[in-house]
C-alpha cells in the first residue's frame, strides 16, 4: 500500500497543479489583449531564433562487449529558443542519432503567472538530478545504471504539461507538478505507464529545496514521485531522492570548486494491494575542479534486479543482476564549448557468464552558437 509520505507528496502536487491552472487561465485573461511581443535579445529577434548546436563522439575499449575498439558518432543535438508572444517561449532540442532523428524536446513555457512556470509540449519531467541532464552534460560518460531501468537512460521524457511553483518559503523551494501521455515500456521508458484505460493520467511530483550553507556552499535536496497504470492494469512508479553539496569559490569561481551528489532511484509496482519492489539503486559521486582547465571525478553506484550491457547468459540474452560499478575520470575543457574526458569503470554482477567488466572510454564534446545553461 502507498505510504502516509508517497500519498501526501501525491496530493500536494495534485493541488498545486490544479491552482496553476486556475491562475494560469486567469493570468492570461487579464493581460493586455494586444500587447505586442517584445522578445529578449538572449533569445532572439523576431525573424531568427536562437540557435546552437552540440556534437558528441565517444571511443570505447571494452573486452566484454561485442563490439570493436575504437571513435563512434554518438548524436548531434540542435537547440533552438525563441519568444513566440508576450505569452510564450518555445524550446526545442533535436538530436540526431546514428540510427535516425529523436525530438527530444519540443515545448512551450510561459512565466507570465507570478511564481509559476508552465510549460507544455513534449518535456523532459522534473524528476531527480541526473535525468535532468542532455548526454552532453552527463558527469561521467555513462550513466548510472539505475537510470535505464528506472525511468530512463536519459531521464523521463514524454507528452505533457508540468507546473513549477516558487514557494513563498525563506529558502529556494519549488514544487513541481505534472500530468503526462500514458506510454508503455519501451527502450526509453522502462516505467510501464501504457494502460489504455480512460482514467489513466500519469502524474508526477517533485520537491526541491535548496539551502545556503556559507556564502559559497549550498545544499539541495529533493524528492520525486511518478506514477501511473500500466499495460497489466496494475499501478507502476518510481520514486527518487537526491541530495547534492556545491561549492563555488566567490573569488576563483572558474578555477576552484566542487560537487558532492547522491541520488536513490526506485521502480515499483502495486499488485493486490503489496507493494512489489521491482528494480532499484543509487550512486554517489564528487567532481572536483582542479585548475581553469582540468575536472576530476569518482563515482561509486550499485543497482539490483538491473540489467546493463555486458550481463548476458551463454545464449548472449541479458540477465538481472546485482551490478556494483565505480568510475574516475580527469576532464580537459579548454572552454564551457568543448571538452575531452577520459574515464575508467570496474564493474562486477552476481549473474551471468561474465563476473567483472573493465573498460576505458574517452569522450569529446563540442558546441557552437547559442546553449541555454543547464540545471543548477
Amino acid at each position: 500500500m502507498s505510504s502516509p509520505r508517497i500519498v501526501a507528496l501525491r496530493d500536494a502536487c495534485a493541488a498545486s497543479l490544479a491552482l496553476v491552472l486556475a491562475a494560469m487561465f486567469a493570468g492570461l485573461t487579464c493581460a493586455p489583449a494586444l500587447a505586442i511581443a517584445q522578445p529578449s535579445s538572449m533569445f532572439s529577434n523576431l525573424a531568427n531564433p536562437a540557435i546552437g548546436m552540440n556534437a558528441l563522439f565517444s571511443g570505447t575499449a571494452a573486452h566484454n562487449l561485442d563490439q570493436p575498439y575504437g571513435m563512434q558518432f554518438d548524436e548531434a543535438e540542435i537547440s533552438l529558443i525563441s519568444v513566440v508572444d508576450p505569452y510564450w517561449t518555445f524550446t526545442s532540442n533535436i538530436v540526431f542519432l546514428p540510427d535516425g532523428v529523436d525530438p527530444e524536446e519540443v515545448w512551450v513555457r510561459t512565466t507570465k503567472i507570478p511564481s509559476v512556470q508552465l510549460k507544455l509540449g513534449k518535456i523532459r519531467g522534473m524528476f531527480g538530478k541526473h535525468g535532468m541532464l542532455h548526454t552532453h552534460a552527463f558527469p561521467f560518460i555513462e550513466a548510472p545504471i539505475v537510470m535505464s531501468n528506472t525511468i530512463g537512460n536519459e531521464g523521463f521524457k514524454d507528452p505533457g504539461l508540468e507546473a513549477s511553483w516558487l514557494t513563498p518559503l525563506p529558502w529556494f523551494s519549488e514544487l513541481t507538478g505534472g500530468i503526462y501521455q500514458a506510454v508503455g515500456p519501451d527502450g526509453d521508458h522502462p516505467l510501464d505507464l501504457g494502460s489504455s484505460r480512460h482514467d489513466n493520467v500519469p502524474y508526477l511530483g517533485h520537491f526541491k529545496n535548496q539551502f545556503d550553507l556559507s556564502g559559497e556552499t549550498t545544499l539541495e535536496l529533493g524528492q520525486s514521485l511518478l506514477q501511473g497504470r500500466g499495460t497489466d492494469g496494475h499501478r507502476h512508479a518510481a520514486l527518487g531522492a537526491d541530495v547534492t553539496v556545491r561549492n563555488v569559490p566567490a573569488t576563483s569561481s572558474n578555477r576552484h570548486g566542487w560537487i558532492l551528489q547522491s541520488e536513490y532511484l526506485r521502480k515499483q509496482s502495486s499488485i493486490g494491494g503489496s507493494t512489489i519492489r521491482e528494480q532499484d539503486g543509487g550512486y554517489a559521486s564528487f567532481q572536483y575542479r582542479l585548475s581553469q582547465l582540468w575536472w576530476a571525478g569518482i563515482r561509486g553506484e550499485r543497482a539490483r534486479k538491473s540489467f546493463t550491457d555486458f550481463v548476458v547468459d551463454d545464449a548472449g540474452d541479458p540477465v538481472a543482476a546485482k551490478v556494483t560499478r565505480g568510475s574516475a575520470n580527469i576532464a580537459w575543457m579548454p572552454s564551457e564549448f568543448s571538452f575531452l574526458r577520459l574515464e575508467y569503470s570496474h564493474a562486477k554482477a552476481d549473474a551471468g557468464i561474465h563476473p567483472t567488466d573493465d573498460r576505458i572510454a574517452i569522450q569529446m564534446s563540442y558546441t557552437i552558437g547559442y546553449h541555454p545553461a543547464h540545471a543548477y
